[in-house]
């Protein structure tokens, strides 16, 4: 009997010691993963996002077809300068200045309605710092080119893109890859071609009113019109008078002042000295 009370208590002993090995040596069961839920792209921010990369892509496209037009335009003005052009010529080289300007104009409006949603919408606010400046950069290089420094109009326009491509960065979300359509690349197809295409084309733009500041004046009582090369006091004692409204804008080159009439009629100063008129 004892024997056997003793084989009974080793077996349950032995027993013991094989299940607590067996759960030493046993693998946990792994646990399931967590799932994360995707955060959704909210729809202002989506459409914002879209809107950078279609304005993204119609700068770059702009500067790279006026590069060779604005380098055309200032060569046909030095050779207007040297009496090396022809009547038909030089008209057709302004008609082009009219156009390049109408242009950067028509990209203007677009960036600025670009910012003014950054501004104006909350759940764009976060990004501003990265877009602002876009539409006052635009304005710099318009201001260039009505002061006839075209090629000078393109370093602007390369800062705004890249204030774009900083700004497309740090929005979330995709967007899509093909090419805009032709309403968000109206500016940058507004380009003049080259100088002789454009003799074809039609104008629906402003015309510059161009004066000779070397001709006498006339000796007349009433009040002149404005003209090119006056100072500030001189174009507020013309029959235009005192502007409704200005700005100014500075540059490395220069400073340019815009006065502002009504009806639509503009004066463009560079470094105090009327340089285009538009009525």
């Amino acid at each position: 009997m004892r024997i056997a009370r003793l084989l009974t208590v080793f077996s349950i002993l032995i027993l013991t010691i094989a299940g607590t090995a067996a759960a030493q040596t046993r693998k946990p069961a792994p646990r399931p993963t967590p799932r994360v839920a995707k955060t959704a792209i909210n729809p202002i921010v989506a459409a914002a996002k879209q809107k950078v990369a279609n304005q993204l892509f119609n700068v770059n496209v702009f500067v790279d077809k006026m590069g060779p037009i604005a380098v055309s335009i200032e060569n046909s003005d030095r050779d207007a300068a040297a009496r090396r052009l022809r009547a038909d010529q030089i008209a057709a080289n302004d008609l082009n200045k009219r156009k390049l300007v109408a242009a950067i104009r028509a990209l203007r409006e677009g960036l600025v309605s670009l910012e003014s949603d950054f501004r104006t919408k909350p759940q764009l606010a976060q990004y501003l710092a990265k877009i602002q400046g876009i539409s006052s950069l635009c304005a710099q290089s318009e201001d260039n080119a009505i002061a006839g420094r075209f090629v000078a109009s393109k370093d602007p326009l390369r800062q705004v893109a890249l204030k774009l491509n900083d700004t497309l960065a740090v929005l979330p979300g995709g967007v899509s890859t093909g090419v805009p359509s032709t309403s968000t690349r109206s500016q940058a197809d507004s380009i003049p071609i080259s100088n002789t295409e454009q003799k074809s084309m039609t104008t629906g733009v402003r015309t510059i009113t161009v004066s000779n500041p070397s001709r006498p004046q006339p000796n007349v009582t009433e009040k002149r019109e404005p003209s090119i090369g006056m100072t500030a006091d001189e174009v507020l004692q013309t029959a235009w008078g005192t502007p409704s409204s200005k700005r100014t804008s500075v540059s490395p080159n220069g400073t340019t002042d815009v006065w502002l009439y009504r009806g639509n009629k503009t004066i463009y100063f560079f470094n105090k000295k009327v340089s285009n008129i538009v009525k």
